[in-house]
């Protein structure tokens, strides 16, 4: 994984450090901010509900000619779902309790970017292109009456020594793709990513998000 990791951005460094100066002399940074929805996809996602979640970053845009740049950038981004599973281990009888998982991932997104002017004010983009993340943290929770249990998401879940469940996968990659309005400081828009890695070992889903997204360029 980190040897994964590793070459992606050095192919980043890479595009970047190719990119003509006069290109160099328009590249936008930013600051982005979001909050939508994030749940499960896939053949084991069935029961699992979505929950509300935000991601906050850096972004870059490099123009590369005058209809299509190239975006990249550092999100915090949160991701997880709410499921319900037998808590038979703690109690020692077949009850279900609804379980919420918070995933919390560096994430870098490598997108191509299409701009194509709406108005004379503000252009439409269209993104597309891969991501990969990190898990960085995150909990887990489950409630039993007044009780309320919660371990880290990507450790190994056990109890009082006793192996319970493997730890959630740390890295993910996939898809992303979006559409905003970009005016000359600020932007808004509608991303969704589709992950291709699967969030935990065996059979397991895969992670979806979208986001209604602001940002501010400097």
């Amino acid at each position: 994984i980190y040897t994964i990791m590793r070459k992606l951005i050095i192919a980043l460094l890479c595009v970047l450090s190719v990119v003509p100066a006069i290109s160099q002399n328009r590249v936008k940074w930013g600051v982005e901010v979001g909050a939508g929805m994030s749940a499960w996809m896939g053949e084991y996602a069935d029961g699992s509900k979505p929950l509300f979640n935000p991601k906050v970053g850096v972004t870059l845009d490099i123009p590369l000619n005058w209809l299509v740049s190239f975006q990249t950038g550092l999100n915090w981004t949160s991701k997880g779902a709410s499921y319900k599973m037998y808590d038979d281990f703690i109690t020692g009888s077949e009850s279900l309790s609804k379980v919420h998982v918070n995933q919390n991932y560096f994430q870098m997104p490598l997108l191509a970017a299409f701009h194509v002017g709406a108005t004379s004010r503000f252009d439409m983009v269209f993104t597309v292109g891969p991501y990969i993340a990190y898990g960085i943290s995150g909990k887990s929770e489950t409630k039993l009456d007044a009780l309320t249990i919660s371990w880290p998401t990507f450790d190994d879940l056990s109890i009082a020594g006793q192996y319970i469940s493997d730890g959630f996968n740390r890295f993910d990659a996939g898809i992303q793709g979006g559409v905003g309005l970009d005016f000359p400081k600020w932007t808004l828009g509608l991303d969704a990513d589709f992950g291709f890695c699967k969030i935990a070992p065996g059979n397991s889903p895969y992670n979806f998000a979208m986001y209604f997204t602001l940002g501010y360029k400097f």
